[in-house]
């Protein structure tokens, strides 16, 4: 009987790699944990693997996860002639589509990826000039798998800021411009810690309520709030956000106790939708859930199909119903929205 396994050895080195199959085949892989969930890359290229380790550190810890492991597969093409080198925003020339479970995303010149939400794996094809960028790799592709893999196994995302003081959980929710991020940072100057500037997940932990964020240990602002802080304004970097140019702090690098790595168990939550108006003082009011939740759906990066939603608010909806919920208009004084929060505890 003739043995094939003998005929592909002998054979394997004269075959035409046609596909490029052996080319590409991953030589390197790395793992990392989102929210304590493991997740796998491999690659043919060694240095794109730095975007997973930069990844990683965006993401709440936690206990880790018994589940099957998510996977992303790196392909770096050597192609002739290679592209230019990726511009600073490439974020802006990002284009999306999706189906089903199925997420495209495509990088134009630089790369595409096709990403199964439902399996939790990811494949990309990367420029070697993007390769070399792990940074830029990590803020136009690998942050969108993973959000979009943490939304569709078992944690819920609000668009929204988060901060933890004495066990305690602030949410302040507002419309792109209202001053959320620099609400936050006033409060971090004064006792508080970051959970996430962003948006923040939740999950469940038997018959508790999880929270953690990403990015954490970041916050973002506005180039016209650099002028409230002059003391952090050396320490921040400019970020590409989609149509404009923030300038982000990394609170590690100016005092790590301002940002709180560790998911936080949900107990006592003061949710607040911000606004605010040109008078010194602050002012709270009560919300009603119907003016929240109207907020709540509006304002989401993952709208997606009904039932990707109808699990999303699955676990937002204890934290609605057991939170106090706030309307807090903040005024032009600083002293004033300080004593304004603090009074909520």
């Amino acid at each position: 009987m003739t043995d094939y396994n003998h005929l592909y050895r002998q054979h394997n080195h004269r075959m035409e790699d046609f596909w490029s199959r052996h080319t590409n085949a991953p030589k390197y892989e790395r793992m990392i944990h989102v929210f304590g969930q493991l997740v796998v890359f491999d690659s043919n290229h060694e240095t794109i693997l730095e975007a997973a380790s930069l990844a990683e550190q965006m993401y709440s810890t936690w206990d880790t996860r018994d589940n099957s492991p998510w996977r992303v597969h790196l392909t770096v093409h050597n192609s002739d002639p290679q592209p230019t080198a990726p511009p600073e925003r490439l974020i802006d020339l990002i284009r999306y589509a999706g189906t089903g479970d199925w997420l495209s995303i495509d990088l134009r010149d630089w790369g595409h990826c096709f990403v199964d939400m439902k399996r939790g794996e990811a494949h990309a094809v990367i420029s070697s000039a993007l390769a070399e960028i792990p940074q830029r790799v990590c803020q136009v592709l690998l942050n969108t798998i993973l959000n979009n893999f943490a939304t569709r196994h078992g944690f819920s995302m609000l668009h929204a800021s988060a901060l933890a003081k004495d066990g305690r959980i602030l949410i302040l929710q507002a419309p792109h411009g209202t001053g959320k991020s620099t609400t936050a940072l006033r409060l971090l100057l004064n006792g508080y810690q970051l959970i996430s500037d962003s948006q923040i997940y939740l999950a469940e932990r038997g018959e508790s309520l999880w929270m953690g964020g990403f990015p954490t240990g970041r916050i973002k602002l506005r180039t016209d709030m650099l002028r409230l802080f002059p003391a952090l304004a050396a320490e921040t970097q400019p970020e590409a956000v989609r149509n404009e140019t923030k300038h982000r702090v990394d609170l590690t690098r100016v005092d790590p106790t301002l940002a709180r790595r560790e998911m936080i168990q949900v107990r006592h939550v003061e949710f607040c939708l911000l606004s605010r108006w040109d008078k010194p003082e602050s002012k709270l009011e009560p919300l009603a859930e119907d003016e929240l939740w109207a907020e709540i759906m509006v304002n989401s990066l993952h709208y997606d199909t009904q039932e990707v939603w109808n699990e999303n608010l699955a676990r937002v909806d204890p934290l609605v119903r057991t939170a106090n919920l706030h309307r807090l208009c903040i005024g032009t004084s600083e002293e004033d929205i300080l004593k304004t929060v603090n009074g909520l505890w």
